[in-house]
Formats: C-alpha cells, sequence, structure tokens
C-alpha cells in the first residue's frame, strides 16, 4: 500500500511539471508576439526622446520662389526706383535689398517652424534664405489660453498695420509689392523685435484692436542710429494700433476694413556732399497713417473658378526732424525739417477658370510730396505711378506659376524716366505649412 502511494504521487508530480511545461511554452508564444506588436508600433527612438521630454517636433515647411525678371532701363528698375523725387533713402544702411536683378533670382527659400507648445503657448519660426545670408523673419511666441478674446504675441514680428505688411513675398497676389510699401517702409516691410497685443470683441461682426511696442529699426521711417553725432534713445521707440473690423455678408461676401497709426523715434545720417564722409545728420519722430480695404467674392465655383478678390490700401508719412551739422558748434540744433509723402494701390483678381486668375494693379505715390527745409525753403516733388497686370496657373495648392507685366512712370531727381518690366514667376511649398489669414 505504502509503495502504491507513492508511485501515485510521483505520477501526479509528473503530471503537474508537464502540465506546467505545457503552459510556459504558450506563454512564451504570446510573449513573442506581444512584444513584436509593441515593437511595431512604438515610436523611433528621436520620437520617443521628444515625447519623454515633453516636446512634440514641429511642423516643417519650405517655400521655394524662383523668378527672372527683364526691364529695359539700363541701371535697372530697382535703382530707378531709389531715386524717385521726395522719398530719399538714408545712406546709412548695413543691410540688403531684395531688388531683382536682370535675369534668373532665387528671390528667396523660407523655411518655417511651427508647434503647438503646450497648452499656453504656441510658436513659430521664419527664416528667409538667400545665396548671401540667413534672414530670422518671424521668430513669435503666443498665447492661445488669455480670456476675453485677449492674445499676445512676442518676438520678431511682422506688425499688424495694413494688410501686406503682414505677409510673407510668396503670399502676395503679384510678383513684387507695391510702390507705397517699398518707399516708405522698405524691403523688409514693419518687421521690428517687441511684443503686440490683441483684443478680438465679442461682437456679432468680427472686430480686432491691437496695439504694439517695438524696438524701432526700420531704416526708412523708424531707425535708431546714436552715436557722438546724434541722441541715444532706449527702446521701444516704435508704437503702433490698429483696427480690422468686417461685417457678416453671407456666403458669397466678405468684406474687411482696417486703420492703422504708427508713431515712433527716426534718426539718419547723410553725405551731402558725397565725399564718403557723412556730414549732416537728422533726429525727430515719423508718423504713419494708413487705411485699407478687401472685398472678397466667393463664386463657389471648382477651385476658384469665378472669385473675385478687390483690394486697397494708402499710407501717409510724416517725418518731423531736426538737423545737425558737423559745421555747426557743438550742440547747436539746425530748425525743423519736415517731410511728407503718400501713396496708394487699387488690385483686382478673377478667377477666369479653375485654378486660373488673372489680375490688374494700379499704384501712385506722391500725392503729397514735400520736403520743408530748415532755412524754410519748401519743395514739392511730382507723383510716380505704375500699372501691372499678371496672370497665374495654381496646378495645386502647393505650385504655382505666374507671369507678370509692368510699366512705370516715375519722377526722379534727374526728371522723369519710365520703365517696362517683365517677370515669370514659378513657386512652391512643401511640408506643414500653416493657414494664411483673411
Amino acid at each position: 500500500m505504502k509503495h502504491l502511494l507513492t508511485v501515485v504521487m510521483a505520477l501526479g508530480l509528473f503530471v503537474c511539471w508537464a502540465d506546467l511545461n505545457h503552459v510556459h511554452a504558450e506563454d512564451d508564444f504570446e510573449e513573442d508576439a506581444l512584444a513584436a506588436a509593441i515593437r511595431a508600433r512604438a515610436p523611433e527612438p528621436s520620437e520617443r526622446a521628444a515625447r519623454a521630454a515633453g516636446v512634440w517636433l514641429p511642423d516643417i515647411s519650405v517655400v521655394i520662389d524662383m523668378i527672372y525678371f527683364r526691364d529695359d532701363t539700363r541701371e535697372g528698375v530697382p535703382h530707378l526706383r531709389e531715386e524717385i523725387a521726395g522719398f530719399g533713402h538714408s545712406h546709412d544702411d548695413d543691410g540688403h535689398h531684395h531688388g531683382l536683378e536682370q535675369g534668373f533670382n532665387i528671390r528667396e527659400l523660407e523655411l518655417g517652424f511651427t508647434a503647438e507648445v503646450d497648452p499656453y503657448f504656441r510658436a513659430w519660426t521664419i527664416l528667409g534664405i538667400d545665396l548671401d545670408h540667413v534672414d530670422v523673419e518671424e521668430a513669435v511666441i503666443q498665447t492661445t489660453s488669455l480670456p476675453y478674446g485677449l492674445m499676445l504675441s512676442g518676438g520678431r514680428l511682422l506688425s499688424g498695420i495694413g494688410r501686406i505688411n503682414r505677409q510673407h513675398p510668396h503670399f502676395w497676389d503679384f510678383v513684387d509689392q507695391p510702390l507705397v510699401y517699398e518707399l516708405l517702409l522698405g524691403d523688409e516691410g514693419l518687421q521690428e523685435n517687441g511684443l503686440q497685443l490683441t483684443w478680438l470683441a465679442p461682437t456679432p461682426f468680427y472686430l480686432l484692436f491691437g496695439t504694439e511696442a517695438l524696438q524701432g529699426d526700420n531704416e526708412l521711417m523708424f531707425r535708431h542710429i546714436g552715436g557722438d553725432n546724434l541722441p541715444r534713445k532706449a527702446g521701444p521707440r516704435l508704437f503702433t494700433g490698429f483696427l480690422k473690423t468686417g461685417p457678416d455678408l453671407g456666403d458669397h461676401h466678405a468684406l474687411q476694413l482696417g486703420l492703422s497709426y504708427a508713431t515712433g523715434y527716426h534718426q539718419e545720417a547723410h553725405d551731402g556732399s558725397a565725399d564718403g564722409a557723412y556730414d549732416h545728420w537728422l533726429h525727430g519722430r515719423s508718423h504713419l497713417w494708413g487705411v485699407d480695404c478687401v472685398y472678397k467674392y466667393y463664386a463657389h465655383g471648382y477651385h476658384g473658378h469665378g472669385d473675385v478678390v478687390l483690394q486697397a490700401e494708402y499710407f501717409h508719412r510724416k517725418k518731423d526732424l531736426e538737423v545737425r551739422r558737423h559745421d555747426l558748434n557743438p550742440g547747436v540744433v539746425g530748425r525743423d525739417r519736415i517731410e511728407e509723402q503718400d501713396g496708394y494701390y487699387l488690385q483686382g483678381l478673377y478667377g477666369i477658370a479653375p485654378r486660373w486668375r488673372v489680375g490688374a494693379r494700379w499704384e501712385e505715390v506722391g500725392l503729397t510730396n514735400t520736403i520743408r527745409r530748415p532755412n524754410g525753403v519748401k519743395s514739392s516733388y511730382g507723383t510716380s505711378n505704375r500699372a501691372s497686370t499678371m496672370v497665374d496657373w495654381w496646378l495645386t495648392e502647393f505650385s504655382m506659376l505666374r507671369m507678370q507685366v509692368g510699366h512705370g512712370n516715375y519722377s526722379t531727381d534727374h526728371g522723369r524716366k519710365s520703365a517696362w518690366e517683365f517677370a515669370l514667376q514659378w513657386q512652391v511649398t512643401f511640408g506643414e505649412h500653416a493657414a494664411h489669414d483673411f
């Protein structure tokens, strides 16, 4: 009996051991399958590291803007426009210009990074890269959770004044910007370091108020040079205010109206005798007033067929500057030099077929174009104008071809001159590009 009990116990232990081995074999199989599934779903090491650090990779976009340009002038249209009477340029420019050269141009390679940083902030950076250097066009931190319709943005900003000023060149409806922007604000527009605060009013229609405190570094209107011959002025040196409003006009119509004002400190250095040395300096305040209007008709046709866009802007600039000369006694300041210039443009676009648009633009500067010098003499200068037409083909939302022809009639320091301009533009965008505004 005792031996029988021993045999039964041995058999039982054997069965249990066999069963356990079977269970472990099945578990190993299931474990291998599960591990493979987890590995297949796992992010790459770089992504895991970013998530572990609480950081999400940004959206990245690239815009390539290639332009073939010709004109019929000897010195080139960009140089010709720098000679437009009354719209004098400061001679202390240490930057660069985007004027198109005869022949092929890579105007810009735009590289953009955008991210929703966390529940409180979004951020983006836009780099403009050409053959010579890299420009930080925007580097913005923006709030996303302030109450009462408030939003604060800080960093390197495109000012909210006007309409075209807050658009990058690849979003322009024509190859180039209007003369009033080029002559009053320069190639880069009002692009500054500082803060912007906007308030979206709780109204049944669109109503936005904005104000900005900016450092002030625009060569043509708001610039600080300092040094031995000019007073030093700490930033911020430029302040702006703007209003945007748009009534609700239904599904087919949209309208937006804007008012803008900017005022700031400004200094210039000039070489009046053209001997290579500065001989007089200007300092004081500049003021800019502007109005803008955009109307859009949505035909709801296939890819923009039948759509209409009408757009206009007007700006008036006033500089109230004092004159310092090296040949005056130390501390002696000349009387005020007051400059006033203005300009506007009108343009229209029409979708003639799916993905095809035609457009026309008329622009004029110098309706007001006067300079009152310290000796009391007031000089008046003529107007300059340009007419342009274009046709573009958006093959997809990522690629575009455009042809533009224009004729300008300019009042220069050396008499009235005219010029024909011709441009072919080839532009592509790839990557995750943020949506544009209205």
